[in-house]
């Protein structure tokens, strides 16, 4: 259930602008969460919905990061260029 909790949190905060990295947070805790209850409660829907819905939310913080990184590195080179 916790990691259901974390891996929909993990996406909406992805796209805050301040506090996206924390999605990379709670989508990490998301997938060790459901990897600890798969190991005591066996597979279960929940479980594997957290661990999808954090997986999902890790790659969404891995692209934005890397779009927001270009983006600022263009406009460094273009301020540079004037």
């Amino acid at each position: 259930m916790l990691a259901l909790i974390f891996g929909i949190a993990g996406i909406i905060l992805t796209f805050v602008p301040v506090i996206g990295i924390a999605g990379l947070v709670l989508a990490i805790l998301g997938i060790i969460f459901s990897q600890i209850a798969k190991k005591k409660e066996g597979k279960n829907g929940m479980n594997k919905a957290g661990f999808i819905l954090s997986l999902i939310a890790l790659i969404l913080v891995i692209i934005v990061v890397v779009i927001v990184g270009l983006i600022f590195g263009a406009a460094m080179l273009a301020l540079g260029a004037l």
